[in-house]
């Protein structure tokens, strides 16, 4: 018979004294810094900025995606920030990628070049 103390494979998964506990690092859900770190780690890129047009999906309505950015998650936020604020349009940040509404690829480009993202 094994001693489920001496498993090496066990973790806390629920204390009384402070609930739930996140799998992936191991604090309480509470208290979890698991999106914290990943919002700080840089993507693994190509190296080569990616600006296309969609439409699939999306009831027609044209979207705007970057891709392919070697910035954090906090960076891209903070770069969608701006190019919103500059194109006049709304948007968001989904995963590594920035989807931007309407189909502006040129503005992007010329504001990605002013901004230093595009040679």
């Amino acid at each position: 018979m094994t001693n489920i103390d001496n498993d090496t494979n066990s973790r806390l998964v629920y204390s009384s004294e402070k609930g739930s506990m996140c799998p992936a690092c191991s604090h309480p859900v509470k208290e979890c810094i698991c999106g914290e770190i990943k919002k700080n780690v840089l993507p693994v890129v190509t190296g080569k900025v990616r600006i296309r047009h969609e439409t699939a999906g999306r009831r027609n309505k044209g979207v705007t995606i970057i891709y392919g950015l070697p910035l954090s998650q906090n960076q891209l936020e903070k770069l969608a920030q701006k190019l919103k604020s500059s194109l006049g349009t709304g948007g968001s940040v989904k995963g590594y990628t920035i989807e931007l509404q309407g189909g502006q690829c040129e503005k992007v480009a010329a504001e990605l070049r002013r901004l230093g993202y595009l040679g």
